[in-house]
């Protein structure tokens, strides 16, 4: 099975599509770049020749904000603030620290409270992902949290974030959220659309196997999931 991203909101697909991490480099690597070439002839150990941090910049892909959100945060809590004529069912959701996310360890400067950005994409793959912060970002004002992807548990591409800047940051469309790595050795063939009315028809019913009973039946919807993209 290829890797598709489904996308159920027209027009996003080409203004903010799922791209290679390696589109999105930090800008410390081109500097680092620079003063390699520059100070060669020295033959001293350099982090531009670090191949751990080479490599993972070309395993993966970078999911990007589909909107803007206005963010408002303090030691214990976050507020949001988005496009009026946004789609709720789309809607950006706080995991309050005391609640939900009461349980997760947080860095010292982080709000104990957990952003989650919920995204229109859909992920359609035999191959599990791991879903991880930017790698060495230029900017502390999030962090991704770290989790593993299973489209045949859940096919929702969702990122969670710690959140570290206290009082109002404007996070813009299109900015980097997280990484995902596939759980594998074979090169991923990539594959992007707009939502297709048998991809619509896989949303809706996977809503009602998610909802049907009081605990998530998993083997339940995994095989669902198997027998629904078998051809």
């Amino acid at each position: 099975m290829k890797t598709v991203f489904v996308n159920t909101v027209p027009g996003l697909r080409e203004t903010w599509p799922i791209e290679p991490m390696s589109k999105h480099l930090p800008k410390w690597i081109n500097i680092a770049r620079q003063d390699y070439i520059q100070n060669k002839h020295t033959k001293k150990n350099h982090v531009f020749r670090c191949h751990g941090i080479a490599d993972l910049y070309k395993a993966g892909f970078v999911i990007r904000s589909w909107h803007d959100v206005e963010v408002t945060a303090d030691e214990n809590n976050i507020s949001i603030r988005r496009p009026n004529k946004l789609e709720s069912e789309y809607a950006v959701d706080v995991q309050r620290g005391d609640d939900i996310a009461k349980f997760i360890p947080k860095r010292p400067w982080s709000s104990k409270s957990i952003l989650k950005l919920n995204t229109p994409w859909h992920l359609i793959s035999s191959t599990r992902f791991l879903m991880l912060p930017l790698p060495y970002s230029d900017d502390h004002v999030f962090e991704a949290c770290p989790g593993v992807l299973d489209p045949s548990i859940s096919t929702e591409v969702n990122v969670q974030a710690y959140w570290n800047k206290q009082g109002t940051h404007l996070l813009t469309a299109g900015t980097p959220l997280c990484y995902i790595i596939p759980m594998c050795e074979q090169t991923i063939e990539l594959e992007m659309r707009d939502a297709t009315s048998k991809d619509l028809e896989w949303i809706q019913k996977r809503h009602y196997v998610n909802s049907m009973s009081f605990n998530l039946n998993i083997q339940k919807i995994k095989q669902f999931f198997k027998d629904f993209w078998k051809d």
